[in-house]
């Protein structure tokens, strides 16, 4: 009796064990691309080929207590390229399979979860990232001007589709999944949209995901929604010093750019256009480029070049104005009403027409 005890005693104790463990496997299949290539990355703990072998993969690994649930990624490698697909790093066995470029993802909870949340989102996705290579393909077969505003418009709508579906599925899902695809969304919001996010997802704090998400959402706290921007003064091209707060009781649009930055230089033009449609309503530009100093002359000519005749600036410094904005990418704009305070911000290249459509909402 004693024995039998004894056994189902150390039988629990395994058992405990087992659940209680913190070791992840992903096992992991190829079909139909014998010559794909992967690369595993642990965000930072280990980044490594993976070792295909015979159309099936395995990478094994420890997860510390409070280290987890946390996001990998296995990215598909192609020359100098890399398509990175998110797993999340959890106790258990992670199944992952590649067919040509689909990945399906599963085997434990929070892989599941985003397996469900990526393919709920998939076609939004794609039919955004469809609308986007309409207008590029546009863009580099020269079409007209009103063509490009066209395809851009609509390209806009559907963007705007895919954010309130992403709004959404965010709001309805509480769970690390969510978390991943959270990225999806912030990267062009102002403070007021991420803020609920900050407090659903603070338990996850541990990771390098919410300190960024975290140092974001400060930054735009400081430059949009209403927030009173702080001043700054940088030396134009002349030497002279010039103040955002020298432009008190205008509008103003930021510009960071720097002369290397290929969609810069086509944002340009329609900035040009903005500030000659815009500037006896009470507009300003100011441009600020981020080039060092022996990069002095190229900045000037291009100033020249491209017609830039609005106000320029140059923060040589590359640092310090633009992680006060959370600049995470070139060209990014952002509006600052006649009181100083940050309205709102933009990412990337646009056609003049969108720029128009957001002045126009604020500017009577």
């Amino acid at each position: 009796m004693k024995k039998t005890i004894v056994l189902l005693l150390w039988l629990a104790l395994c058992l405990n064990a087992y659940s209680q463990s913190k070791t992840y496997i992903i096992k992991g299949s190829v079909k139909n691309n014998p010559n794909l290539e992967l690369e595993y990355n642990d965000w930072g703990t280990k980044s490594e080929k993976v070792l295909i072998n015979n159309g099936s993969f395995e990478i094994k690994g420890e997860l510390a207590e409070g280290t987890y649930p946390r996001q990998a990624s296995l990215s598909i490698v192609e020359g100098n390229s890399r398509r990175g697909n998110s797993i999340i790093l959890e106790p258990g066995e992670i199944t992952v399979v590649f067919d040509r470029n689909a990945i399906t993802i599963g085997g434990t909870p929070e892989n599941e979860n985003l397996d469900r949340l990526t393919k709920q989102l998939s076609k939004s996705s794609e039919a955004s990232a469809a609308s986007f290579y309409a207008w590029q393909r546009a863009y580099s077969n020269k079409a007209t001007e009103a063509e490009l505003e066209q395809l851009w418009e609509k390209s806009e709508i559907i963007k705007e589709e895919e954010r309130t579906l992403t709004l959404k599925l965010l709001k309805e899902n509480n769970n690390y999944a969510s978390f991943v695809i959270l990225p999806r969304l912030t990267r062009y919001e102002g403070a007021k949209t991420i803020e609920p996010f900050m407090k659903q997802f603070e338990r996850y704090s541990y990771t390098t995901h919410y300190e960024n998400l975290k140092k974001h959402y400060e930054a735009m706290a400081r430059c949009t929604d209403g927030a009173k921007v702080k001043d700054f003064t940088l030396p134009a091209p002349d030497g002279k010093m010039v103040s955002l707060s020298d432009f008190k009781g205008k509008w103003v649009i930021l510009d960071f750019w720097y002369v290397d930055c290929h969609w810069c230089r086509k944002l340009a033009p329609n900035l040009g256009k903005i500030y000659k449609e815009y500037k006896d309503k009470g507009l300003e530009i100011i441009s600020i480029s981020v080039d060092k100093e022996s990069d002095r002359e190229r900045m000037l000519k291009v100033i020249k070049d491209d017609g830039m005749v609005w106000t320029q600036v140059n923060d040589k410094t590359k640092k310090d104005l633009p992680e006060y904005f959370g600049v995470s990418g070139y060209p990014t704009l952002f509006l600052i009403d006649p009181k100083g305070k940050g309205v709102t911000m933009k990412v990337g290249y646009c056609e003049a027409g969108a720029l128009r459509r957001l002045l126009n909402k604020h500017i009577k």
